[in-house]
């Protein structure tokens, strides 16, 4: 029995990474033969494009530990629970990411939350990064998106002066809206059947990582959020010039930078509303579509196939390079402790 239970950690880590791995070769619409061929010939801007969107990843990655620690800042000072050291937050964000290609989408999100509350994150601050970091993603990438749509006349240029009409009115009143927010989810956090999943993840996986309540002071100031977004905006131009570095590397046409950029971004809210896994089928459509409209139908739906192939390989070099560093370093990850 005491060997059944050394081992059972080790089989359930093994069953779940053949479970993702499977899912994640079924996403690939290559054969093995052709994907073998292609990264064979592939040139040097092709992997550098990936190395620009691996970089990409992991400034999102950053920025998401930032927002972790800001919405639990006040939990830490009362010894409420841990602050989220920055190589630890990478290889919980990158560990947990590869959930996203299991069937329904979550599964990314739950891994955070189990190995964060490991490291001693309070919970309702992982909870609040999540809905932060989710608004903040949307909002960068409509940006992007409205210029798109704006330059090739599919929405009027008024769209642009109403969307920084709105983020004014957002700053002004940041304050007054954050506080309805928060009291919705502080009514929310009091349901009983929610108290009682929240202790019962605490207790599993946490280390005094706080209440399953939502506490008022887990939020952003508005300095805070609105800086965290100029953060997004910018990593979104890194992931826009590794896009537009990739649509360049097959030698078949190129298109610019913002047009890129822009692509990619409103593929991906697009994406969102997929039923599949990492927004399957559903990016790849929307990315044919703009890509068309300048390099033509073939080389677009080309394109699409090896981008979600490249997305997986940046995924894989974050994953690799994090593990790298912390072995250099000889850090501990505190998530895996007992």
């Amino acid at each position: 029995m005491a060997v059944m239970r050394r081992l059972l950690p080790t089989a359930v880590k093994a069953a779940l990474v053949g479970l993702v791995l499977f899912f994640v070769v079924r996403s690939i619409p290559l054969k093995l033969a052709d994907l073998e061929s292609f990264l064979i010939h592939a040139n040097l801007q092709f992997y550098s494009s990936m190395v620009v969107f691996a970089l990409f990843l992991m400034l999102q990655a950053g920025i998401w530990v930032l927002i972790v620690n800001a919405a639990g800042e006040q939990a830490v000072r009362n010894g409420e629970g841990a602050k989220l050291p920055l190589l630890n937050g990478l290889r919980i964000f990158i560990d947990s990411q590869f959930g996203k290609y299991l069937p329904g989408g979550f599964w990314n999100y739950a891994g955070r939350v189990v190995l964060a509350s490991r490291a001693g994150v309070p919970l309702d601050a992982q909870l609040a990064a999540i809905v932060y970091e989710n608004i903040l993603l949307v909002s960068a990438a409509l940006c992007y998106a409205l210029i798109l749509l704006v330059s090739l006349d599919i929405a009027p240029a008024l769209c642009i002066a109403l969307v920084l009409a709105a983020f004014v009115l957002a700053y002004v009143y940041y304050d007054k809206s954050s506080a309805i927010v928060r009291g919705l989810f502080m009514r929310a956090s009091r349901q009983r059947w929610l108290q009682r999943a929240a202790g019962k993840m605490t207790a599993a996986f946490a280390r005094g990582s706080g209440t399953g309540a939502f506490r008022s002071d887990a939020g952003l100031s508005r300095s805070r959020f609105f800086g965290y977004l100029f953060c997004f905006l910018g990593s979104h131009f890194i992931m826009g010039i590794a896009f537009w570095m990739l649509t360049n590397s097959f030698g078949r046409g190129s298109i610019g930078l913002l047009y890129a950029a822009g692509t990619f971004a409103t593929s991906w809210l697009l994406g969102l509303f997929s039923p599949l896994p990492g927004g399957l089928g559903v990016r790849e459509g929307f990315l044919v579509y703009f890509l068309s409209l300048k390099l033509g139908a073939e080389t677009a739906l080309y394109i699409s196939v090896i981008a979600r192939l490249w997305n997986m390989m940046a995924e894989a070099v974050f994953w690799a390079i994090a593990r790298a560093v912390s072995h250099m370093t000889g850090r501990v990850k505190t998530y895996e402790k007992p």
